[in-house]
């Protein structure tokens, strides 16, 4: 479908929600027209709700093709629901669509997490417009080197430890292998290499080998000359620490003070962002519960209920005090205290990947305070679901900060170029 339509589908999605009569004729109707499987038509079909109907068939849609649109509006007159094709087939202006933002309390971010739409393909990051200059000023730290600084990824995703033994006196793992990690790895390289970042990626790391690697990292040469470090984790956690795929834990304190001004010299004023995917606790967050007039308040500000992405979302989990005693530091955990965070098997976790999108999306207008609490936002609209249990979870990352000046990436932008020999170093 092309990107033009799929927005007249998006800024739409409230009204098609609430007038849509019949989603159950429509799918089927896509099915004849050889737009849906009869695999999709099922998906729509099963469920109970008119609007989760909908909901489910506006998400399927936009994946179905460059004729999808076209035929999606016939389908729509044929099956009596004329006032939603005329008003698809009107479109909408960008002076309107503010119009509707601004009326229906939308805000651009995707209403759903993860979302198939915003995650497929590859994510370009948006470079500066605006004058540098805005981001030179004494209250920004600088960032205007290229290669900015490295990115130090630890992707831990098949685990041989801790063991225990099962009801029939057989050691087994208790860590499960991290299906959907790959995905996170990607898009946060993808990001950061178009941010002029050296990305060095390690898998399957032990405790001890993950200390080891940062104790390393600090000794570089090449950081006299960077702007910025940046260290991503992906892992097991429990509160206050992660696991290595041992199964032998490192604190998140002692990660922290391996970084510390004293320990990272050549970064000692430079601005250092720790991004971590991994458990805090076992404490799955079941939310507030919402009345009936709350849910349709929401409808109203949000154009729809957060789906469910039950079916392939599982979490990292198997307690933490951090205090903000680190300089120059940020530090982004995808989930809270004592709780545990979420990672769907197909696009990656609830929390990387919101970090990949937002900074691809704002970071040529916005600091990383900013970008992460949108983050925040996006992670709040994931939703998984124990089917035995007959419940629904839902998360929110944490960020914490000792920043002196504010953070602005400036994606493009760059005054001085770093030698190669001294990129080749940050390679190895």
């Amino acid at each position: 479908m092309e990107d033009a339509d799929r927005r007249v589908l998006q800024v739409n999605r409230t009204f098609l929600v609430k007038n849509i009569a019949n989603p159950d004729d429509v799918a089927n109707e896509l099915f004849s027209n050889e737009i849906f499987t009869e695999g999709m038509k099922d998906e729509v079909e099963v469920e109970k709700l008119k609007e989760k109907k909908v909901r489910k068939l506006l998400d399927i849609l936009p994946r179905r093709g460059p004729e999808a649109f076209q035929i999606f509006i016939k389908v729509l007159q044929d099956t009596n629901n004329d006032h939603v094709a005329l008003k698809l087939k009107s479109g909408i202006s960008p002076q309107n669509n503010s119009h509707h933002r601004q009326e229906d309390g939308e805000d651009d971010l995707p209403q759903t997490w993860p979302d198939p739409l915003s995650l497929e393909g590859r994510l370009t990051v948006k470079p500066l417009t605006c004058p540098a200059s805005r981001f030179q000023k004494t209250g920004c730290y600088k960032m205007g080197r290229r290669p900015r600084g490295r990115v130090l990824i630890i992707n831990n995703k098949i685990f041989f430890g801790p063991l225990e033994e099962d009801e029939n006196g057989k050691k087994r793992v208790t860590l499960a292998t991290r299906e959907g990690t790959e995905q996170d790895e990607r898009k946060i390289q993808e990001v950061f290499e178009q941010m002029f970042f050296v990305v060095d990626v390690h898998m399957d790391k032990k405790g001890e080998e993950i200390k080891a690697l940062l104790k390393e990292e600090v000794k570089k040469d090449f950081h006299h000359k960077a702007d910025c470090f940046v260290l991503v984790i992906m892992t097991h956690g429990t509160s206050g620490a992660i696991y290595g795929v041992d199964g032998k834990t490192v604190s998140i304190e002692e990660i922290k003070m391996l970084l510390n001004g004293e320990n990272f010299p050549a970064m000692a004023d430079k601005p250092k962002v720790l991004l971590i995917q991994a458990c805090r606790g076992e404490t799955k967050d079941e939310g507030v519960k919402e009345t009936a007039a709350d849910i349709e308040k929401e409808i109203k500000s949000t154009g729809e209920i957060l789906k469910d992405l039950s079916l392939n979302t599982v979490s990292d989990s198997k307690s933490e005090s951090v205090t903000a005693t680190m300089s120059h530091m940020v530090v982004a955990m995808a989930s809270t205290l004592g709780m545990v965070s979420y990672r769907n098997k197909i696009y990656g976790s609830w929390f990387l990947t919101a970090v990949a999108y937002v900074f691809a999306k704002y970071s040529h207008t916005n600091d990383i305070h900013q970008m992460l609490t949108k983050v925040n936002q996006l992670v709040s609209r994931g939703r998984a679901k124990d089917n035995k249990q007959n419940k629904e979870f839902v998360a929110i990352s944490e960020s914490s900060y000792t920043l002196s000046k504010d953070l602005y990436f400036c994606p493009g932008y760059f005054i001085e170029e770093v030698p190669q020999s001294r990129i080749q170093q940050a390679s190895f």
